[in-house]
């Protein structure tokens, strides 16, 4: 057993932990690890599969033995993704994207290099030198050409493994894995859920801060949703200047309402820095929403600048929606059809009555309602 939301849910029989056909998690591991813990050992993960691959490549190469080797570089990978994620934090954001990878590059290596010295100083009789003729003085090491081959081999590999995960991050997970497999080359169908967000009076906001003010506030914003989306393992498909488009699959979007959580998760993430963004900008940003679901078209467009898109009904059906929802003032609509995949949304959210939204293309309406939400998930 185990708490959920404040209610007490069975877990069921131990194997069914281990049930990889269930279409949702077992609520144990929902409790255990949030959405936020996950994305941060995925991250360490993909920092140590990385190294791991680079280091690999380089041993054979060399015709070197990969015994015990490989797992120096796994921890070198792991130790890479720790003082990515929880030493520099955010602290590199400010600046320019190759400033942000030479600062990382610059001090992962700078840390790793010291921390071999310390673990000399501390004890050089246990310290394992390459196999080779060991320094008897912490002085000696920095004469020693083992000591920059090695550091080379840590430089290169690590920055290889920084630059993997920056661009990663910058493309996005599900669009840097379809380029990198091709899985994207050919049109692709795929069950979806779609939300998107508008900014409202977002042509007024613009005129009243000018350009270069209006965009440090979209910015400020976005940066405010990354835990709301982290937390609800939401994808984010792209920004279309003032409105954000987000995605999950299916079965991702529905489990533990997800969707519906993500909206106003962000409402509350913008409550709690009102003040700081009033005081910069002299306004706080609102936002009104769409979200439907259902079967959309996934495809890598363009040649010399590629992009993946979706398209199909639901697109076109989820931007007639805002719009409506622009018309009525509601903060979110959902589609009646994406609302019946999610029968448990009725515990936390007041379901409001049914609309119906003529489409342009389609034979027949959308049916709609406006969502709020009563209680969130702890």
């Amino acid at each position: 057993m185990v708490c959920k939301g404040g209610e007490v849910v069975p877990i069921g029989p131990w194997y069914s932990i281990f049930d990889t056909d269930r279409q949702v998690p077992p609520p144990y591991f929902r409790a255990l690890l949030t959405a936020i813990t996950r994305y941060k050992l995925r991250k360490l993960a993909k920092y140590t599969l990385v190294t791991m691959a680079v280091a690999a490549a380089f041993l054979l190469f060399s015709g070197e033995r990969m015994d015990l080797q490989i797992g120096a570089w796994a921890l070198l990978g792991l130790w890479t993704g720790i003082l990515e994620e929880y030493l520099f934090g955010r602290r590199f954001r400010g600046l320019a994207i190759p400033l942000q990878f030479l600062g990382k590059v610059f001090l992962v290596n700078l840390l790793t290099i010291g921390l071999i010295v310390l673990g000399f100083a501390l004890n050089s009789e246990r310290f394992d030198w390459y196999r080779a003729a060991q320094p008897e003085r912490l002085p000696q090491i920095f004469l020693m050409k083992q000591f920059y081959t090695l550091m080379l081999r840590v430089i290169i590999v690590t920055s290889f493994a920084i630059l993997v995960v920056q661009v990663e991050e910058l493309m996005g997970r599900r669009m840097f894995l379809g380029f990198l497999l091709g899985r994207y080359e050919r049109p692709q169908a795929e069950e979806r859920v779609v939300l998107t967000m508008d900014l409202v009076r977002s042509t007024t906001l613009a005129e009243q801060m000018g350009d270069v003010r209006y965009f440090r506030f979209l910015n400020t914003t976005y940066s405010l949703m990354t835990d709301a989306v982290l937390r609800n393992e939401a994808d984010i498909h792209k920004y279309v200047g003032d409105e954000v488009i987000f995605t999950w699959p299916m079965r991702v979007g529905v489990r533990y309402e997800n969707c519906l959580d993500l909206y106003f998760d962000i409402v509350e993430r913008i409550e709690e820095h009102a003040e700081e963004i009033r005081s910069e900008f002299g306004t706080v940003p609102q936002y009104r929403a769409a979200l439907h679901g259902g079967r959309v078209i996934s495809a890598q467009v363009g040649h010399t600048k590629r992009s993946l898109e979706l398209s199909g009904d639901v697109m076109n059906s989820v931007s007639r929606m805002l719009g409506l929802a622009k018309e009525m003032k509601v903060d979110l609509l959902a589609s009646a059809e994406l609302l019946g995949r999610v029968p448990s949304a009725s515990e936390r959210f007041k379901v409001g009555p049914q609309h119906t939204v003529p489409v342009k293309g389609r034979k027949r309406e959308v049916r709609v309602h406006g969502v709020e939400r009563e209680h969130r998930t702890v």
